[in-house]
């Protein structure tokens, strides 16, 4: 009961929608539930005291610099003495709750994207920015069509649009070029390098550099695909890979020319080539969506 009341104090001081906490939400294929929204602090303290129960206190549980702790260690225990009902009259302000929707991409639809919409989609990953930032969204989401907008939402998160629809992404550390041995998994800062096997690919046990279109020059950033040169941002629209995702996607190179564009396409005349026992690459890039 204290968190929803410090929520609600910090969703109000910041221009949040007050929404509170949910008793029960869905996650994955299973729900989140919390039974003890009505119990004070004070009464689990007591029965765990009481049971010899132990647990675990944050050391930043005490700093006041974060909002919601000033809030739980000065602001509450001052509202408390001159106003004793505080907890029960700020709850009364608790926003009917929103529905609960899937935390996935939201389709964009001119008649039907409100404040409202946006919020009850971003409150799917647990996030309640500002209404000031969602109006902002609202804009942003009827931008020119070759405009990429991107409106940050919380620490490392942003709302993206990509053809029809608003993603929550989180910002990735786009990796370094390092060498890379065929058949060996690269954990990188942003996904994980694997191999399998195919009737042509590269030979097992060669070496190649692995790297991503912003360490390559601009003439540089092409491979060979048939008879042609293909751009490789021709070849990730084609594929329809996010804007997002590909200054971090691995370019596979040989010497001086990139001879794969890692689950797009490769250069079948590159030196390390063959059509027997090969192995190609597959790129899993970690999640942006936070869920």
């Amino acid at each position: 009961r204290d968190d929803d009341v410090e929520t609600l104090f910090w969703q109000i001081f910041t221009g949040r929608a007050r929404i509170g906490i949910p008793e029960q939400r869905r996650l994955g294929a299973g729900a989140v539930s919390r039974p003890l929204l009505r119990v004070e602090k004070s009464e689990l303290e007591a029965y765990a005291n009481r049971y010899g129960l132990t647990w675990i206190e944050d050391e930043s549980n005490a700093d006041t610099q974060f909002d919601r702790n000033w809030i739980r260690h000065e602001l509450l225990p001052e509202l408390l003495t001159r106003f004793p009902k505080t907890k029960d009259q700020i709850l009364k302000l608790k926003e009917t709750t929103l529905p609960v929707t899937a935390s996935e991409p939201l389709e964009i639809e001119d008649s039907s994207l409100t404040v409202d919409v946006l919020r009850t989609w971003l409150l799917a990953y647990e996030m309640n920015p500002p209404s000031t930032v969602l109006n902002e969204i609202l804009i942003q989401a009827n931008a020119l069509p070759d405009a990429n907008p991107e409106i940050g939402v919380g620490e490392g998160l942003f709302v993206r649009r990509y053809r029809g629809r608003l993603h929550l992404v989180r910002s990735l550390e786009v990796f370094q070029p390092v060498q890379v041995t065929v058949g060996v998994s690269a954990s990188l800062s942003n996904g994980t390098l694997t191999w399998k096997e195919a009737t042509e690919g590269f030979k097992e046990g060669g070496k190649l550099l692995c790297t991503n279109r912003r360490h390559l020059t601009k003439d540089r950033r092409v491979i060979k695909h048939g008879a042609m040169h293909k751009k490789l941002a021709k070849l990730f629209q084609d594929s329809s890979i996010p804007p997002w995702l590909r200054d971090g996607w691995p370019v596979l190179c040989e010497e001086d020319a990139v001879v794969s564009l890692v689950g797009v396409t490769a250069d079948s005349t590159a030196r390390a080539w063959q059509t027997n026992l090969a192995l190609v690459p597959s790129w899993h890039p970690y999640k942006c969506l936070r869920v």
